[in-house]
């Protein structure tokens, strides 16, 4: 015997499925964001953040060294993708490398901007010395990341470019060294994350990769900065080179406004010149956010750090086009000695920065 929600009623079995069906869509959609280039990740969570097998180093107190040591020391492989590469020291380096033989791999931005040395006679000069040397992917507006890969073993993710003034030098003609910090990380699922998009990005396909440790422009940086931002209890540490993104700038505040304690450090304007983050200061400013500019060194760094226990390091900025339109790469860490290194020299930066 039929039940009488069914009897004599085979359309509404349809509709009840088809409205199961709907109801099935919703809550999947409302927790897996799938697009094209996401990597099939969880874009709503970030991780509790990489810890063991990872250090940091600090621009420009470690120097270019720890940079062209690692590639002198790599056995099969270096793979960098990057935005700028004119350091005459790092890319003597990785000609050395492809004359014993190792497997040299560039991607470098063609049209980074600020103008400086031709990308295009860069590339050539890789190409020259046996290096596989191309322009970064054109599906993204810029390609922003700072990265390397040494015998898919290790990983280097950086806010440092390849250049005389984030290694440690001046950028010539009066100025000024970069604050910089760059993520060494040997855990296996991060390197094989980074692989899976270096590899994305050099056949220019999508990147496929699990890895919610892992902060990825245009795949999930909007998300997990929010996050991170959001999951403040009692302290926000940022050293940024931009505040240009509405968004971001509405969660520092509102971690203010909760009662967290928020300090940012951001570069002082250069000359005479107009400070670009200025709309971006005084929408922070009102939340409460103490602001500092630092003079001494210039603030090329990118990195939150949260209550001390999780932080993000990486080569996103807090603009528009970084975290939705460019290829970054950032990661979420956790460690402790990596942690106490960024807050000890943000403090340094803080003491010696000017209040805004």
């Amino acid at each position: 015997m039929k039940h009488p929600l069914f009897a004599h009623k085979p359309g509404r079995i349809a509709l009840i499925f088809f409205v199961v069906l709907l109801l099935l869509v919703a809550c999947n959609t409302s927790t897996i964001l799938m697009s094209p280039g996401n990597g099939g990740i969880d874009t709503t969570s970030i991780g509790s953040g990489t810890q063991g097998g990872v250090q940091v180093f600090v621009e420009p107190d470690a120097g270019e060294s720890m940079i062209t040591s690692a590639i002198a020391n790599a056995k099969k492989s270096v793979w960098v993708e990057i935005y700028l590469l004119s350091d005459r020291n790092v890319i003597r380096a990785l000609e050395e490398a492809a004359n014993r033989g190792i497997d040299v791999r560039v991607m470098l931005e063609p049209h980074p901007f600020g103008g400086g040395p031709s990308p295009t006679r860069t590339l050539d000069q890789l190409q020259a010395a046996g290096i596989k040397a191309q322009p970064t992917s054109p599906s993204f507006a810029l390609t922003h990341e700072k990265g390397m890969i040494l015998d898919s073993q290790t990983a280097f993710i950086m806010t440092s470019n390849f250049t005389r003034a984030a290694l440690g030098g001046s950028s010539g003609g009066g100025g000024v060294t970069n604050r910089e910090y760059d993520i060494i990380d040997s855990n296996p699922q991060d390197v094989q994350a980074v692989i899976a998009i270096f590899n994305a990005d050099w056949n220019h396909t999508d990147a496929q990769f699990n890895d919610s440790n892992l902060v990825v422009s245009p795949v999930n940086s909007r998300n997990a900065f929010t996050s991170l931002i959001n999951s403040a209890h009692s302290t926000l540490l940022i050293e940024a080179e931009e505040m240009n993104d509405s968004g971001i700038e509405q969660a520092i505040a509102s971690a203010a406004q909760r009662g967290v304690h928020v300090q940012v450090i951001l570069p002082a304007p250069s000359g005479s010149s107009a400070d670009s983050n200025s709309q971006g200061i005084g929408a922070i400013k009102q939340g409460g956010v103490q602001v500092r500019e630092d003079s001494l060194l210039y603030m090329h760094a990118k990195i939150i750090v949260v209550d001390g226990q999780r932080a993000f390091v990486g080569s996103e900025n807090i603009s528009t086009q970084s975290l939705d339109k460019n290829r970054e790469l950032g990661i979420i860490v956790s460690d402790s000695n990596v942690l106490t290194t960024l807050e000890q020299t943000f403090q340094r930066d803080w003491s010696d920065s000017q209040i805004v």
